[in-house]
């Protein structure tokens, strides 16, 4: 009898060492597995891959590499070159894509081509009154020949009005070329932007020749430019 009840103990007692290598076991391989999937499957990359082409994934924001030093904000120096601190200067290259991930180079002083880069946030009401007066003004062949005329879209945002910004972009009517911008605001940064719709001109020596932060009406838009263009340089 004392025999059958120590055999009885001895199986229970390995029972419960067999179920606790079990579930040892079980916890040890979820571990792992949480570890391999970063402890979650719902994570997300904003940041489009570039493939060995140079071409990137189609997305709202795209990689920007800047290539220089980067432009002071503009502050106070709003619409006066006397105030403005990056006068003269080199702007940095800008090496990115559009939305549709084919790159796009901003070099200025590249093949003698003055530049105007016009930063735009989808959300923005004075980008929103701003673009069709831009577009006016191409449509009225009011354009500086061989000005190129690049909008970049920045600040966007998916809580905001009018998302995706390349939507946004194409129901406006866009008719220039778009670089779509970094989430971190690349370009932006690069080029002192300090508030929307932002412009900066750049003559064909490749040096900050005007910027302006806010909306401008058609005739003070038109001035601005091509006084900008005609800023004699030392």
């Amino acid at each position: 009898m004392a025999q059958a009840q120590r055999k009885k103990k001895e199986e229970v007692k390995n029972s419960r060492k067999t179920f606790l290598i079990i579930g040892a076991g079980v916890l040890l391989a979820a571990a792992i597995a949480i570890g391999f999937s970063g402890g979650s499957d719902s994570s997300t990359t904003t940041t489009p891959k570039v493939t060995v082409e140079g071409q990137a994934s189609s997305g709202e924001y795209q990689p920007v590499i800047v290539e220089g030093d980067v432009l002071s904000p503009l502050g106070d120096g709003n619409g006066d070159p006397s105030s403005d601190s990056s006068m003269g200067k080199t702007p940095p290259i800008l090496n990115g894509y559009t939305f549709a991930g084919k790159p796009v180079t901003i070099a200025p002083g590249a093949n003698g081509q003055p530049l105007m880069l016009v930063f735009l946030a989808h959300w923005c009401p004075h980008c929103n009154r701003e673009v069709p007066r831009l577009i006016q003004w191409k449509e009225m062949g009011l354009i500086p020949e061989g000005l190129r005329v690049i909008g970049v879209t920045t600040a966007s945002r998916n809580d905001q009005a009018n998302w995706p910004p390349s939507d946004w972009i194409e129901e406006m009517k866009w008719p220039f070329e778009v670089f779509a911008d970094s989430e971190t605001g690349d370009a932006a940064n690069a080029y002192g932007v300090d508030g929307f719709p932002f412009i900066a001109m750049v003559n064909a020596e490749g040096k900050i020749v005007g910027r302006h932060s806010g909306e401008l009406e058609l005739a003070d838009l038109d001035a601005f430019v091509k006084d900008s263009l005609a800023v004699p340089l030392a």
